[in-house]
C-alpha cells in the first residue's frame, strides 16, 4: 500500500509537470516578442498593444466565478482541460492572416476571450496542485517543475524566434500558431491519467466571506495586490527605454534574457529545497529583496554603461524572479485555512487588479519622466531612469507587507542567505528553523533567544 501510494503520487508530479512543459508553447507564443510581433501584423499601435498588455491582469477577476463552476462540476482535471481549451481560439484567426485587411479588434477579441479562460483554469490548476501535492514537498516539487518548464520555453522561444526569421510572413505565424496548438493539445493529453484526490471542500460562492474574514490570509492578498502595482506601474518600459532610448540590438537583450533563465532553471530547485526546509515566506522576502534592487540598477543603462547594466540585471533577476514566483504559489497555499478554490480566486483577483491599475496609471508617469534627458559631467542620465529608481523603492516599501504574515516556517534573511551559500559551495544546510517567536529548536528543546 505504502509503494503504491507512492507511485500515485509520483505519477500525478509526473503528469503535471508533463502538462506545464507543453503548456511552455502557448506561453511563449502569448507572453514574449511572438505575440509582439504577430499583434503588430494585425495592425495594433501602441494604445491597442497597451489595452492588451493589461488583459491577463485584468481578467484574473474572473477568478472569482472558478469556485462556483468547481462546486457544479467536481472534476479539476476536466474542469482545467475545458479551460485550457480556450488556447484554441487562435485558430480562428488563422484564415485572416492571409487576408488584406486584418481587424486589430478581432485579435484582441480572440486573445481576449483566451485570457477569459486562461483566468479559470489558472485558479483550478492552483487548486489542483493543492489537492495533489502534499505540503511538505510542495516547494520541491515546484521548483522542480518550474526548471523544466523555464528550460521549456527557452527553447521553445528560439524555435518560434528561427520561424519568425527565416519563414515569410504570415507563413512564420501560421507555423507558430499551428506548432502552439499541437503542444496545447498534448498537454490536454497529460492531463488524462492523473488521478485526482477529491476535496471534500470545492469551495462555494458563501466561502468568500470565509476568505474575506481570513485576516491572515486577507494581509496576503492585499500585499500581493500593493507588489503588483508597483511592479506593473514600471515593467513595460525596461525594455521600452533599451530599444527606444539607448537602441540596444534586439540580440543582446534576448542573450540577456536566456541568461536569466538559465539562472531561474539553476535557483527554482534550489529555492524550492529551501522553501520546504526553512519557510515560503523566507524564500519570499528573500526574492523580494533581490528583485527590488534591479530598477535601480537601470540607472547604468545609457550608452556608456549598459553592458555592466545588462549583466547585473540578468544575473539579480534571474536569481530573485526564481524564488518570487515559487513563493506566489506556495505561500498562499500555506496561509489559506483550507483548500477552498476561494482563496486563490480572492489572492489572484486582487493581484490581478493591483496590476491593472498600476499598468495603466504607469503610462502617463513614464511618458512624463520619458520627456527629459540631461548629463552629470559625462554621464547621461534619461529622466525615466530616475523613474526605475522611484520604482526600486516603491518595491522595497512593499516588502514589510508581506513580514507581517503569520507563517508555519520562517527564518530571518542572513540564516537563509547562509543556507544558500551553503548549498552552492556543496556544504550541508544549517538546521536553524525561526518561527513567528523569537526562540529557536535545537534538537526537540525550543531555547529562548536573547541574540
Amino acid at each position: 500500500m505504502k509503494y503504491a501510494l507512492r507511485f500515485h503520487k509520483n505519477k500525478n508530479e509526473f503528469y503535471l509537470t508533463v502538462e506545464g512543459v507543453f503548456s511552455s508553447f502557448y506561453l511563449v507564443l502569448t507572453q514574449t516578442a511572438i505575440f509582439t510581433s504577430i499583434a503588430l501584423y494585425f495592425g495594433l499601435n501602441e494604445i491597442w498593444l497597451g489595452l492588451a498588455a493589461s488583459f491577463p491582469m485584468a481578467f484574473q477577476v474572473f477568478q472569482l466565478f472558478a469556485p462556483a463552476v468547481i462546486e457544479k462540476i467536481p472534476s479539476k482535471r476536466f474542469l482545467l482541460g475545458f479551460f485550457n481549451s480556450g488556447r484554441f481560439l487562435w485558430l480562428i484567426l488563422l484564415p485572416f492572416l492571409f487576408a488584406e485587411q486584418r481587424s486589430p479588434k478581432l485579435f484582441l477579441l480572440i486573445f481576449g476571450l483566451s485570457q477569459v479562460f486562461a483566468a479559470f483554469a489558472g485558479n483550478i490548476w492552483v487548486s489542483m496542485i493543492s489537492d495533489a501535492i502534499d505540503p511538505d514537498r510542495r516547494g520541491k516539487y515546484l521548483g522542480l517543475r518550474n526548471f523544466f518548464v523555464s528550460l521549456a520555453t527557452l527553447s521553445i522561444f528560439y524555435l518560434f524566434s528561427v520561424i519568425n526569421d527565416n519563414v515569410k510572413k504570415p507563413y512564420s505565424f501560421l507555423l507558430i500558431i499551428i506548432v502552439t496548438m499541437v503542444g496545447s493539445f498534448i498537454s490536454l493529453l497529460a492531463l488524462v491519467p492523473i488521478e485526482e484526490r477529491r476535496s471534500s471542500k470545492t469551495g462555494t460562492m458563501n466561502d468568500l466571506k470565509i476568505v474575506l474574514s481570513d485576516k491572515n490570509f486577507m494581509k496576503l492578498s492585499k500585499a500581493y495586490f500593493v507588489w503588483n502595482f508597483v511592479v506593473l506601474m514600471a515593467a513595460p518600459f525596461f525594455p521600452y527605454h533599451q530599444l527606444h532610448n539607448i537602441k540596444l540590438p534586439m540580440t543582446y537583450i534576448s542573450y540577456a534574457s536566456i541568461t536569466a533563465s538559465l539562472l531561474s532553471m539553476l535557483f527554482y530547485t534550489l529555492w524550492g529545497r529551501l522553501s520546504d526546509e526553512f519557510g515560503h515566506k523566507s524564500v519570499l522576502i528573500a526574492g523580494l529583496s533581490i528583485v527590488s534592487i534591479t530598477p535601480a540598477i537601470w540607472i547604468l543603462m545609457n550608452e556608456r554603461d549598459w553592458v555592466l547594466a545588462l549583466v547585473l540585471d540578468a544575473v539579480l533577476s534571474g536569481v530573485g524572479w526564481a524564488a518570487v514566483n515559487l513563493a506566489f504559489i506556495t505561500l498562499p497555499m500555506e496561509t489559506a485555512s483550507s483548500n477552498s478554490p476561494m482563496y486563490f480566486a480572492v489572492f489572484s483577483a486582487l493581484g490581478g487588479l493591483g496590476g491593472m491599475i498600476g499598468s495603466i496609471l504607469g503610462g502617463p508617469i513614464a511618458s512624463f519622466f520619458n520627456s527629459f534627458d540631461f548629463y552629470l559631467g559625462d554621464f547621461h542620465i534619461y529622466g525615466i531612469q530616475i523613474f526605475f529608481i522611484i520604482e526600486s523603492v516603491l518595491r522595497y516599501a512593499a516588502i514589510p507587507l508581506f513580514a507581517k504574515i503569520s507563517s508555519r516556517k520562517y527564518v530571518s534573511l542572513p540564516t537563509l542567505f547562509t543556507n544558500v551559500l551553503s548549498i552552492l559551495s556543496g556544504r550541508h544546510m544549517v538546521r536553524i528553523q525561526e518561527g513567528n517567536r523569537s526562540d529557536v529548536i535545537i534538537g526537540r528543546r525550543r531555547v529562548s533567544r536573547w541574540w
